[in-house]
């Protein structure tokens, strides 16, 4: 099931719509009401606080996937929106069980936690055992699978990232100026290049070679 379908069921199932503004808090620790809320349009970013004042980005959160305000409370994370965001909101039927969900609700809220945590084990694998270049590299291949791809006029694949370069950075625990040399050495080397708010992939088959990256944990076939 695509992230498009799964959207389509979630509306038609009775959530409460709600839009959050470019930079608003869409929930986080101190969150009270247990809540399951689903992307509809937008890019959001979930994120802790470090004890030195470092951000660090634990997930890029995009169309169809899944907040849950209960594991937001559990790990201390904020979710905040990077551009406008649109949501369909739900109680949480982990924490009151006695609410009437469809089955097919609960497939859809576990098949996303499976995939968040499947995610989740890559970033690890990112963060710890890649150099820079292959950790940026890593991400924007991820996010270009997970948001989709188009054509541009010299045929490469790209796709519209309102991501800065602090964002990356603080996604793949490099500062900024190493961000934007990582950028400049991949764009030099004909791999990608991220301008304008476009991240398009100059050869992205060589790019997922040099990374070592696997489409595998994408499959949505659970649904």
């Amino acid at each position: 099931m695509t992230a498009q379908i799964s959207i389509e069921h979630i509306q038609g199932m009775g959530g409460i719509a709600r839009t959050f503004p470019a930079g608003s808090v869409i929930c986080d620790y101190e969150s009270n009401a247990p809540r399951l809320l689903f992307l509809l349009n937008g890019w959001a970013a979930s994120s802790k606080m470090l004890p030195n004042g470092t951000r660090f980005v634990t997930e890029f959160v995009l169309r169809g996937d899944m907040i849950s305000t209960s594991l937001t409370a559990l790990s201390r994370e904020t979710v905040q929106a990077i551009t406008d965001v649109s949501v369909m909101a739900f109680p949480d039927f982990a924490s009151i069980p006695k609410i009437d969900t469809p089955a097919l609700f609960y497939r859809i809220a576990i098949a996303e936690l499976v995939r968040r945590q499947a995610r989740m084990s890559e970033s690890l694998a990112n963060i710890g055992r890649r150099d820079a270049l292959e950790r940026t590299g890593y991400l924007l291949l991820e996010l270009g699978t997970r948001i989709g791809t188009s054509q541009d006029d010299s045929n490469s694949e790209c796709f519209d990232c309102p991501l800065t370069q602090t964002d990356i950075g603080d996604a793949v625990g490099l500062s900024t100026v190493h961000i934007n040399r990582v950028l400049r050495d991949m764009r030099e080397a004909g791999l990608l290049s991220f301008r304008n708010g476009v991240v398009a992939f100059l050869d992205r088959p060589r790019l997922m070679d040099l990374v070592d990256f696997d489409e595998s944990y994408f499959d949505t076939a659970m649904i």
